[in-house]
């Protein structure tokens, strides 16, 4: 049996009804020489008897019992034979061009250990919508910084050399969600990233996400958005530059859970978690725009479809304003 070039890991729980369109848009990509390993985490739906049914010989199966998203993509990874590796959730797709774009970038820039692109979001039922993941570096040629600031990689638009994993380890097996963004800054303390500004990928919004308001774990996953910075700025003798990151990257984080929280239709705690991000700041006047901006401006102004154009306007007048990035983060849909 020939190795392949590329090994993509799918980890699945109870995803059945999305599974299939996940597998496909792996299955018809324009560069076919990968394997493709579903990690079924112990679903009970339809899923077995889905993957039963492909007969790709580029298909492998492994299944586990049920021990959440990290230790599904770890399982992958050990099972890995490819040079380089990628990640796609089981609820989400690519688009037909995705292996060969990226794999080009690390094929001629052997010093890059991550290519990565964007990612579109999508309803449950397939229809664009108006959000994308994944950005430029906000510090160009500093990925530590730039994913301190805020997590800027799309995951499910990346394709990694598999030397890379085998030198940082494995995912963090204790975190519910945010276990790609804790990769990501491991990553970047070892390897530059290289961005690819186009649209690779869609992650779908569905109420069955893992970060959804009606989610069951929409609480728990929340409380670990801060954890990666948590181990990050846990290490020891950090460089001044990157050291001097913690107050915006917490920030960041803080405000991003008050969204969450705002968007779950929980006021109180998102009162909480913006100021947790006052506190946080080194700019609290900046930091209280920014809060009026989320709070009020796109929550009110965000649900139609002019609205969103105006404030697509706007944010490009605030940022330059306040130089500064949206923050954006990435969403994780979990399995």
């Amino acid at each position: 049996m020939s190795t392949p070039r590329v090994t993509v890991i799918i980890p699945t729980y109870n995803r059945a009804a999305y599974l299939g369109e996940a597998i496909g848009s792996v299955l018809g990509q324009s560069l076919g020489d990968f394997e493709l390993i579903v990690v079924d985490d112990g679903s009970t739906d339809d899923t077995p008897a889905l993957l039963g049914a492909i007969g790709d010989p580029r298909l492998r199966v492994l299944r586990r019992e049920h021990g959440g998203i990290s230790a599904s993509l770890n399982a992958g990874l050990r099972a890995a034979r490819g040079r380089y590796v990628s990640r796609l959730d089981s609820d989400d797709v690519w688009r037909v061009e995705l292996l060969q774009t990226l794999v080009a970038v690390l094929d001629a820039r052997p010093e890059i250990g991550m290519a990565y692109g964007k990612g579109q979001a999508m309803d449950a039922g397939g229809r664009l919508l108006r959000h994308f993941q994944g950005m430029p570096p906000r510090f160009p040629d500093d990925g530590v910084r730039s994913l301190l600031y805020d997590d800027c990689i799309c995951t499910i638009a990346t394709v990694a050399r598999r030397a890379c994993f085998d030198r940082v380890g494995g995912y963090d097996e204790s975190l519910p969600a945010n276990e790609d963004w804790d990769m990501a800054l491991r990553l970047a303390q070892q390897y530059r990233f290289a961005f690819v500004d186009r649209v690779l990928a869609q992650y779908r919004w569905h109420d069955g996400n893992l970060t959804g308001p009606r989610s069951a774990g929409f609480e728990a996953v929340m409380q670990t958005r801060t954890a990666p910075l948590d181990k990050f700025f846990a290490q020891a003798a950090l460089p001044a530059a990157i050291a001097a990151m913690r107050p915006v990257a917490y920030e960041n984080a803080y405000l991003f859970r008050g969204q969450r929280w705002l968007d779950a239709g929980a006021s109180r705690r998102a009162r909480r978690e913006f100021l947790a991000a006052l506190r946080a700041s080194e700019t609290r006047p900046r930091t209280a725009l920014r809060i009026v901006w989320f709070a009020i401006v796109v929550r009110q102004f965000g649900r139609t479809r002019p609205g969103a154009a105006l404030i697509a306007r706007l944010t490009h007048l605030r940022r330059r304003w306040l130089r500064e990035d949206a923050v954006v983060p990435s969403v994780p849909t979990g399995e």
